[in-house]
């Protein structure tokens, strides 16, 4: 092959790799211009949604604002003074999120990251927005169906108000009656719910008078609350007589778990004056003489009691007993255990400091004024713990 061939083919070489090189260019260039589009049209999507979901969200706070307008003057400042809170967070979003826009549209370059993260908390604001607009759309809801609901509410509460008023004689009878078996502490509770319902159903009878006076004059908020305060008057008037004849309920089953407990108790105290003097000694002693006493304290037959209180005070003399009790059988097993591991500790140690006496006197080892002094506490500390009877104390000594 001559020279001119040798030319020509690396000629063709290069020329072909040069063309190779241009379309791998051309295509990341056309690659790289696709990116870009794509990353534009998105940022412009992203755009359409930021400024849609603002302008939308604007035109709302607007008409939200004209609505609580509206109920103010319908409703009055003090039945709507919650809802305009919402109102204002509404728009402190807004203002947020129109400051924001206000930066993507000025005559400042933002780079691409930040259009991004605008862009995504206008839509964010905006949403945050919506949330507090829907709350106050359903306060506005809530508020206006109970002013439409005023008349028939106020109906409703008279037949409510003479349906309860008719126990109230009754709840009278049942306080006279229980008196003869509770006595006056028990009873303290309930004895003055008749006498609290009549009021609060009187209180309800002039709410209501009140509330037909500002549906007359076009005052709407006001008669809807006058109209509310009698409903819960009503309401607590009877709670207060359902308490007076669920007290004797109440009463019998703490009855019937008092005799249970007062049954195990003198059980248990049975029990505990059976333990050896040495294990009564100390806080099973106070124990007893506790539930003696709460024992004692209970009414005899006829006489009025208390039986929530006497079983309360029973019931904690018992659990103080029972732990009295537990602990001092705790203390004994494991004073046992450690006297049962004593003796073989002693004899160990005693066979120790044997062994150390021994090099000091039979081979006259020179130990030094330190070594005798352990040597003597050692042996000091053996002998105090033959002689303690506490096994825990000899096991631990100072």
């Amino acid at each position: 092959m001559d020279a001119g061939q040798v030319v020509g083919i690396v000629t063709g070489v290069v020329i072909a790799a040069v063309v190779v090189v241009a379309v791998v260019a051309a295509r990341l260039r056309r690659r790289r211009k696709e990116r870009e589009r794509a990353a534009e049209a998105e940022l412009e999507q992203l755009g359409t949604v930021a400024g849609s979901a603002l302008v939308r969200a604007d035109e709302r706070a607007r008409l939200a604002e004209d609505e609580l307008s509206f109920a103010v003057a319908e409703l009055g400042e003090r039945d709507t003074a919650d809802l305009a809170p919402l109102h204002r967070r509404a728009r402190e979003r807004l203002g947020e999120a129109f400051h924001l826009h206000q930066l993507l549209h000025d005559h400042v370059p933002d780079t691409e990251a930040q259009r991004r993260e605008w862009f995504a908390r206008i839509a964010d604001l905006c949403r945050s927005a919506d949330g507090f607009l829907d709350e106050l759309d359903a306060g506005l809801r809530e508020r206006r169906s109970a002013v439409r609901a005023t008349p028939d509410v106020v109906d409703g509460v008279d037949s409510e108000v003479e349906r309860v008023r008719k126990g109230v004689a009754g709840a009278h009878d049942d306080v006279a009656r229980l008196r003869q078996a509770y006595s006056e502490n028990a009873l303290r509770p309930v004895a003055d719910n008749p006498k609290q319902a009549e009021r609060l159903l009187e209180f309800a009878t002039r709410s209501t008078a009140a509330a037909r006076r500002r549906l007359a004059a076009q005052q709407a908020g006001e008669a809807s609350a006058a109209a509310r305060a009698a409903q819960d008057s009503v309401r607590r008037a009877e709670g207060l007589l359902a308490a007076v004849a669920d007290f004797e309920s109440e009463a019998l089953r703490a009855e019937s778990a008092l005799g249970a407990m007062v049954a195990e108790s003198r059980t248990e105290l049975a029990e505990a004056r059976a333990l050896p003097a040495p294990q009564r000694e100390g806080r099973v002693d106070t124990a007893i003489a506790a539930l003696e006493d709460s024992l004692a304290a209970l009414p005899g037959p006829g006489e009025p009691a208390d039986p929530v209180a006497s079983l309360s005070r029973v019931r904690q003399a018992n659990t103080a007993l029972d732990d009295a009790v537990a602990d001092r059988v705790q203390h004994d097993a494991r004073q046992r255990r450690m006297k049962a591991q004593l003796a073989p500790a002693l004899d160990d140690a005693e066979r120790q400091v044997a062994s150390a006496r021994g090099v000091i006197d039979d081979y006259r080892a020179p130990a030094g004024p330190d070594a005798r002094t352990r040597l003597a506490e050692a042996e000091r500390e053996l002998t105090a713990a033959r002689a303690d009877d506490d096994p825990e104390r000899a096991r631990s000594p100072s």
